[in-house]
């Protein structure tokens, strides 16, 4: 199973028969009665996004912390057979995590996903009572055609370096990367690290999230929700972020000043201080 370090991101665990899945997880200095929280990337990404800055952010604040790579992403397991996995198959990891860490704190974590994480850990709360769910800059329930389209009609360059990523597995220039996903304030500095740490995605997920999600119930146990995005990011465009707080009865909150990849903007830390404010609300 691994060996958690005090303060220090670690692990490649093995859990059941399956693939090896990548959990980075930080245990807070000082514990307190509060909920874990269980990280969920994004398409493209994997549980590197996550620490930088809100795996020692939350930690610091007395929450465990973990985040997965999704199998073929990141550490994990299974990059050869990428391409097919389906949203399904990606669901099965956070069920698996999210019993990992049941058996290791005694609690079930609160989900935060960013984008199609956002769209899993949705999915997952209709299956399971959750203390608290947070989606940012969520893939809707209508799934991503709306995104498609909007890039489509209104930054079609950028679509453009999306699909060399995912076809050709080619990084995208950094201009339009951090057109697409950042605000102009992140360094070009923290942009050259980030640009080769994203992937491809399998093209099956993508197909699936194309789809609307036909189970439309509302999350089990009606548990806390979050629903936050950004009035300049290009992917999840304010309108779809809405539909998403919509869906489960909310309002979502919105910022300026940050791109689609908030975890790792310049002005992360605004978002940051929006969910701790919200997971305080939850003890």
């Amino acid at each position: 199973m691994g060996k958690f370090k005090l303060r220090i991101p670690s692990g490649v665990y093995k859990l059941a028969s399956e693939l090896n899945l990548e959990i980075l997880s930080v245990k807070p200095l000082q514990a307190r009665d509060c909920p874990p929280i269980l990280f969920i990337h994004g398409a493209y990404a994997g549980a590197w996004c996550w620490q930088p800055h809100f795996l020692p952010y939350f930690s610091d604040l007395g929450y465990p912390c973990f985040a997965l790579s999704l199998r073929g992403h990141g550490d994990s397991e299974g990059r050869s057979g990428l391409a097919n996995y389906r949203i399904d198959e990606y669901s099965n990891d956070v069920e698996r995590v999210v019993r990992y860490i049941e058996v290791e704190t005694g609690r079930t974590p609160v989900l935060i996903g960013h984008s199609m994480g956002g769209y899993l850990a949705m999915a997952y709360s209709r299956k399971q009572a959750l203390p608290g769910l947070a989606l940012l800059a969520p893939v809707p329930p209508e799934g991503l055609l709306g995104s498609v389209i909007h890039l489509f009609w209104r930054h079609p360059q950028l679509l453009w370096e999306l699909n060399a990523l995912q076809n050709l597995g080619l990084p995208p220039r950094l201009d339009k990367l951090r057109e697409l996903l950042f605000s102009a304030e992140l360094s070009d500095d923290a942009l050259r690290r980030y640009v080769f740490q994203f992937q491809r995605e399998s093209d099956r997920a993508l197909i699936d999230m194309n789809m609307p999600q036909f189970d439309q119930r509302p999350p089990c146990g009606s548990p806390a929700v979050l629903v936050l995005g950004s009035k300049q990011d290009l992917l999840m465009p304010p309108h779809l972020v809405h539909s998403a707080a919509k869906a489960l009865g909310v309002h979502a909150q919105m910022f300026t000043g940050v791109g689609h990849v908030m975890m790792l903007d310049a002005a992360w830390r605004k978002v940051a201080e929006a969910l701790a404010l919200w997971l305080e609300s939850l003890l």
